[in-house]
């Protein structure tokens, strides 16, 4: 990697390459858990999150000219998503659902945008963080719920 003559770094497409095949990864398997759920966001939706923040991310720090700040585009990728996420959010009846969906594509966007700017160690940590709230914290939520609903019954 080296540097343009405007300061920008200079990327390698194979290290675009690697950046956008990391997020496509690690969206999709990310997506894997929403789709087993049969949520309306699931494999592709998160897949194409992760892979369009890295993309902007990638884009961002190859430089946009004079005015060039890659804070600009993470913000705009975080509002984004935030706008995409109230979209899953349903009220039905006394529940809300989609909460939950909502903040795994936030994360999933935040994992692409770590994997477009090259920090992989994060990218990972991020993406391990997101299998134990899926998977083992769903195992302790529900057992906390049998438990207060058996609380509730004394």
């Amino acid at each position: 990697m080296g540097q343009s003559f405007a300061g920008a770094p200079v990327l390698t497409t194979t290290v675009v390459a690697v950046r956008l095949s990391l997020a496509f990864v690690l969206g999709a398997l990310a997506g894997v858990e929403r789709q087993w759920h049969h949520k309306n966001a699931g494999l592709r939706t998160h897949t194409l999150v992760a892979v369009g923040a890295a993309a902007f991310t990638i884009v961002s720090s190859l430089g946009l000219g004079p005015t060039n700040s890659p804070m600009v585009i993470a913000a705009g990728v975080v509002t984004g998503i935030g706008f995409i996420g109230g979209g899953v959010i349903m009220h039905q009846g006394p529940t809300v659902q989609g909460i939950n969906t909502a903040a795994t594509l936030w994360t999933t966007a935040s994992m692409g945008l770590a994997a477009g700017a090259g920090y992989y160690a994060l990218t990972a940590m991020t993406f391990t963080a997101l299998l134990l709230v899926q998977f083992p914290l769903q195992w302790v939520e529900h057992w906390i719920d049998h438990r207060s609903e058996q609380e509730g019954s004394r």
